[in-house]
């Protein structure tokens, strides 16, 4: 009777390892999550695209935009902004928020993607202030 009481112990260590493996994978899933939680909260709250110039489009200008983690900008209705200038491509651009920073990058636009003024061609970092024009419409970095 002593093995069978060490390969019952073996087995009942081996469930509690798994179990204790399995406990801390939620931990660290349920922390990263409030951590990606926390950061779009931060990030909707602190950034903003303000409309300076609205082009051919209906938003007024001084509208403002709370940016997520991920927007996408375009006159497509699945788009995170929506703008119905006529100059607009319907998945027009992106701007995302890594590392701490937003950067922006133009989505094979007909017209292309412009940060202050000129035309991007690659993922462009923008910093408090700096104008966006998507299409006809001018918008202003808020931070």
């Amino acid at each position: 009777m002593g093995d069978d009481a060490i390969i019952l112990a073996l087995r009942m260590g081996v469930v509690l390892v798994l179990y204790l493996f399995l406990f801390a994978i939620v931990i660290l899933t349920q922390r990263e999550l409030h951590r990606e939680s926390v950061e779009r909260g931060q990030a909707s709250r602190l950034a903003r695209l303000i409309v300076v110039d609205p082009g051919s489009s209906a938003q007024p200008p001084g509208q403002m935009f709370a940016l997520d983690p991920v927007t996408r900008l375009g006159r497509a209705e699945d788009q995170t902004v929506i703008l119905d200038d006529e100059a607009v491509s319907g998945a027009h651009a992106m701007v995302v928020l890594k590392g701490g920073r937003w950067w922006v990058r133009d989505e094979g636009s007909t017209n292309g993607t412009f940060v202050n003024g000129a035309v991007i061609d690659a993922e462009t970092a923008l910093n408090n202030g700096d104008e966006l024009r998507i299409g006809q419409v001018l918008m202003r970095l808020a931070q």
